[in-house]
């Protein structure tokens, strides 16, 4: 590769660029290291755009590793759903990794050597205790009694927390930094903990477990990472990774951490911790509703990984300032994408019928553009015929200004018919409209109108020869619009069901063109002049199930 032809975006580039040309990194290496406690959302495309595509601009490679060291959350159903997830991005990993297999013996083989040369500790003080030892920001933090002991001592009591000869929580190993320093981070912070629990993975092998801040950068340093890319939540912690990288690891070769803003969507609930609150309440149905911001709910509502990358590409690196980006500013990029690859159908929300008097066919067939931005899309077959069903709001008694559509003596074109006037409305018994009366004009047929008829309006419709029923499900906002910030309400002691819409979730039905039975589950539609749907998995043979994805319009502007 030639570094002369890469043009650096960001501040990060920068610097990647110049350790290339002076030899400091050989490779650019990035991971992607969840924690398998919970389903990924909205957030965290950002963090693995980044890592992915910055790998891939200077020829280096992502590994996907599951940083399980918390049996007490994980669970390998969040685990395996990450490698779906990735596939979904158009994410290829270098290779999946567990930590807990491919490191943990490593890792505790330096956590010995640590202990030898005098950087760690065994401490007896409970977790209270050292809590209240840190300090303040203010004021220095207190050695531990136990701080001095020697390394032979601290080796022979770290074996035995390893074999099981204590009990949970009665001891741990610590690192031995300052606990003067500045940065409480740096105050000797914890190592390992005995905590037996079952892990998904490796069972009961061990009892002892290490630690995120020291696991991580060693996990790092083990698998070559160049470039510890994380949010700025981490970077109060960039100074514990670089003292476990030099005292843990001591190796000329070190990974770098770097810090990017996190991405804040205003009105949406995020972080693993208040998702599995809903979940476990039963407010939801589960990890993949499609009103949860999940990643699983959003492509089962009908978004695209194309639109969210282009969405945190947008919102781009941000290392300096932390921005709340509005929801409409997703929901620009989704319907962007969407208005490009969905197949239009028509579809009628609320069916009125109405029956063309001077029609005295069996109905033909019309043409309809599967998209119109799509050249190889091809065009599929509707129905014409004597009775058809059209909107109710496209007829009105007293049409506002600018009404272009159906009224009492009025002309409107069907879509991809013809033109059709209406003559007469005919009520039922109790005063309200049954149906219309209307005349089609024969000469007026899209595609070859020799009519010389103006018609300003053009509405869809279904044939009664060529209708189904299906399923809406209408989605609303999972959270009300009171909370811009949901996590930090629930943070300040709101209730989860405080913040959360009743009503986000109905279902009502519509009459849809036969052509629709023809999709599958996730085949993303435009109902003409409603919005963008998307076939759900709880469909079935007798129940086809589409979920609204995004309106038509909105007022965002890029």
């Amino acid at each position: 590769m030639d570094l002369n032809n890469i043009t650096p975006e960001n501040e990060l580039e920068v610097e990647i660029l110049e350790d290339l040309k002076s030899g400091r990194s050989k490779e650019v290496i990035t991971r992607c290291p969840p924690e398998p406690s919970g389903y990924w959302y909205i957030g965290h495309v950002k963090a693995w755009t980044i890592n992915f595509e910055t790998a891939q601009k200077f020829g280096g490679k992502t590994y996907l590793r599951m940083d399980d060291s918390n049996p007490t959350k994980e669970d390998g159903e969040f685990a395996d759903s990450y490698m779906a997830d990735l596939e979904w991005l158009g994410f290829k990993p270098k290779a999946l990794v567990y930590a807990s297999e491919s490191y943990f013996d490593k890792i505790y083989d330096i956590a010995e050597k640590m202990i030898k040369n005098g950087d760690a500790y065994v401490c007896e003080l409970s977790a209270e205790e050292v809590s209240a030892s840190r300090g303040t920001l203010t004021e220095p933090g207190k050695n531990s009694p136990y701080r001095d002991r020697t390394p032979e001592e601290n080796l022979k009591l770290f074996r035995e927390m390893r074999d099981g000869k204590y009990p949970d929580g009665s001891k741990t190993l610590r690192a031995k930094i300052d606990m003067s320093h500045p940065n409480i981070n740096m105050r000797d912070p914890i190592m390992y903990k005995i905590a037996r629990q079952h892990h998904y993975r490796v069972g009961d092998k061990w009892c002892i477990w290490p630690q995120y801040d020291f696991v991580h950068p060693m996990e790092d340093c083990l698998e070559g990472t160049t470039y510890s890319l994380c949010d700025k939540g981490f970077q109060d912690h960039r100074i514990v990774y670089e003292w476990f990288v030099q005292h843990g690891w001591g190796k000329p070769y070190a990974p770098k951490q770097r810090e990017f803003s996190r991405l804040t969507i205003e009105n949406v609930l995020t972080g693993k911790r208040w998702l599995k609150q809903v979940v476990n309440s039963g407010l939801v149905n589960g990890w993949d509703d499609p009103r949860f911001p999940t990643l699983v709910g959003v492509r089962r509502r009908g978004y695209t990984a194309k639109a969210l990358k282009d969405f945190v590409r947008s919102v781009g690196w941000g290392s300096t300032i932390e921005v709340t980006v509005p929801y409409s500013a997703l929901e620009y990029y989704v319907r962007n994408d969407l208005n490009q690859i969905a197949t239009r159908a028509m579809v009628v929300m609320e069916p009125l019928k109405v029956v063309i008097t001077n029609y005295q066919g069996n109905g033909e067939d019309i043409e309809i553009e599967n998209n119109p931005n799509d050249e190889n899309a091809g065009k599929h077959k509707a129905r014409f015929g004597r009775e058809i069903f059209i909107e109710k709001e496209d007829f009105s008694l007293n049409p506002p200004p600018k009404y272009n559509r159906l009224v009492e003596g009025g002309i409107v074109r069907l879509k991809g018919a013809y033109i059709i006037r209406c003559n007469k409305v005919i009520y039922n018994e109790k005063g309200e409209i049954d149906h219309l009366e209307c005349e089609y004009i024969p000469e007026s047929k899209s595609g070859n109108d020799t009519s010389n008829i103006k018609c300003k309006g053009t509405i869809h419709f279904v044939s009664a020869d060529n209708f189904f029923e299906i399923t809406i499900r209408n989605i609303k906002s999972l959270v009300k619009p009171e909370f811009v910030s949901p996590a930090k309400a629930l943070a300040e002691g709101a209730k989860i069901e405080d913040i959360l819409e009743p009503d986000s979730l109905t279902e009502s039905k519509a009459y849809a063109e036969n052509f629709l039975k023809n999709a599958k589950v996730e085949d993303k539609f435009q109902f003409m002049r409603k919005g963008y749907f998307c076939m759900d998995k709880d469909s079935t043979k007798d129940n086809y199930i589409f979920n609204n994805t995004i309106s038509l319009k909105d007022g965002f502007k890029k």
